[in-house]
């Protein structure tokens, strides 16, 4: 598994993202996880939908375009919830809830992954 750090500004924000750029790290993401750790994050590539279906804790859904601008921000999403498409969206970035209001990220950003 390929493990990349989210960069905002050439500052580092989570420094375990993990790279769900295959069709069965998709198809997982973080379906019958109990938690994940506050410094970690998934990033689902290509993605513009996600659902929380088998799922057991909160998070925070950030949709990016292709060159890394968040085009929505979703807080908070439950588990047993389906979500809509983002147009324009190219990649899903999961984290914990309320990750995305203590890091500061907002619709508009720019992020970047690096491995």
């Amino acid at each position: 598994m390929k493990i990349l750090k989210l960069k905002k500004d050439d500052v580092i924000l989570v420094s375990e993202v993990e790279d769900a750029s295959s069709f069965f790290r998709r198809f997982m993401g973080l379906m019958y996880r109990k938690e994940m750790a506050e410094d970690h994050g998934l990033l689902l590539t290509p993605c513009n939908e996600i659902h929380t279906f088998g799922m057991r804790f909160d998070i925070d859904t950030v949709a990016l375009s292709k060159s890394g601008e968040v085009l929505f921000i979703d807080k908070a999403v439950p588990p047993r919830k389906a979500r809509k498409k983002v147009k324009g969206g190219y990649q899903m970035l999961e984290l914990n809830a309320g990750v995305c209001d203590k890091l500061g990220i907002t619709v508009g950003d720019v992020l970047t992954f690096v491995e």
